[in-house]
């Protein structure tokens, strides 16, 4: 099928024959992961009742849009930039194929906004730009919504997940010229400044705060193997997909959407591991 014929399999979706109606959705389910995208300039046949009755299967073209596209991110070398194309996915995924507003421009207003105040600020500056001045701050409420996985969710609605709200802080950063890393800390992501010789983490969860090294040794009350994987060992890509991966099988299997709980789960598997 060719995208010239959606508009009149559109207009055949409710038609009274159940016939007709049940060939009609059974061709756009075969229509394939371009559904979404196709049927954005037939928009204006797409009354209310249509769109109930095919949503269903734009669903599913999107998890199978997603699916196709997962790989994409794991063949780029630069780990900010892996980073960034597999949290734009998930993004891009949750929020639907045809909306408009495109991370890296949320990320590049952040960044520029950042240099005009302060254009001598270091990565201190930083967190208390994002985390204080534009607010954004740790879900605390609605923990398990899928969304604050989302990263574009989280620059949109200024709340999320640590490991969300580290990554918007770690790619900002990378636009600035600063090494920010992630920093694997069980049960609770942080992220890893190392300035002049030092090092200390930034709880972007909890307003930006600041942990020295000295401090932090005090909070992780374990062996000294494990603590020093945790302070020093710095967590790829890899790893920081799969854990936010796993936040979303949780998340979906808390909202009881099993569909998208078992996509993230095959998505688990398919992701390597370090």
């Amino acid at each position: 099928m060719n995208k010239n014929q959606l508009p009149y399999l559109v207009s055949l979706v409710d038609d009274e024959l159940s016939e007709v109606r049940d060939e009609v959705l059974k061709e756009l389910t075969n229509y394939g992961s371009a559904l979404e995208e196709d049927l954005k300039d037939f928009s204006d046949i797409l009354e209310p009742n249509k769109i109930d009755l095919i949503y269903p299967i734009i669903e599913s073209s999107r998890r199978t849009w997603l699916r196709e596209k997962w790989i994409k991110w794991q063949s780029i070398e630069d780990e900010y930039t892996r980073l960034e194309v597999a949290l734009g996915l998930i993004a891009r995924f949750q929020y639907g194929l045809t909306y408009n507003i495109k991370l890296s421009d949320k990320l590049n207003e952040l960044s520029e906004k950042f240099i005009q105040f302060h254009p001598h600020g270091n990565e201190v500056t930083l967190a208390h730009f994002l985390f204080n001045g534009e607010n954004i701050t740790g879900e605390k409420q609605d923990f398990y919504n899928p969304l604050n996985s989302n990263i574009l969710y989280v620059l949109i609605e200024k709340k999320g997940l640590p490991i969300t709200l580290a990554a918007v802080y770690m790619l900002v950063g990378k636009r600035l010229g600063f090494n920010i890393e992630g920093c694997n800390f069980p049960g609770h992501f942080l992220t890893r400044v190392r300035k002049d010789d030092k090092v200390f983490f930034v709880d972007c969860f909890n307003k930006g705060k600041i942990i020295y090294d000295d401090q932090i040794k005090e909070v992780l009350k374990d062996s000294y193997e494990s603590l020093f994987n945790y302070l020093h060992v710095v967590p790829t890509t890899n790893t920081i997909i799969k854990r936010v991966v796993q936040n979303l099988i949780t998340a979906y299997k808390e909202t009881n959407d099993q569909l998208n709980r078992f996509l993230f789960s095959d998505l688990f598997e398919s992701t390597p591991s370090d």
